[in-house]
């Protein structure tokens, strides 16, 4: 990546590039940390998550996550997003 003026920046792979203006590139940069934050809390949470669905396919009311389930995950919106799909 050059710097090609004090508010924009050029990133160069091969022959192909692409000029920025450095705030474009900062939110750009922003939203991918997002993003790779929320994938590492989604691995996180996985084997949590199947355990879950299987308990709360079979429950009619809302079923509590164990106490060492991730705690990244909102369990009653998942129970919804299950009932929704076992009793449509």
């Amino acid at each position: 990546m050059q710097t090609v003026a004090e508010n924009s920046a050029r990133i160069v792979l091969d022959l192909t590039s692409i000029t920025l203006r450095l705030h474009d590139l900062e939110y750009i940069v922003l939203n991918l940390t997002t993003l790779a934050n929320q994938m590492a809390r989604y691995r996180l949470a996985e084997a949590d998550v199947s355990a879950y669905v299987q308990i709360a396919a079979g429950a009619a009311s809302f079923v509590s996550p164990k106490e060492s389930s991730c705690l990244y995950m909102q369990y009653n919106v998942l129970f919804e997003e299950i009932n929704k799909c076992v009793f449509p």
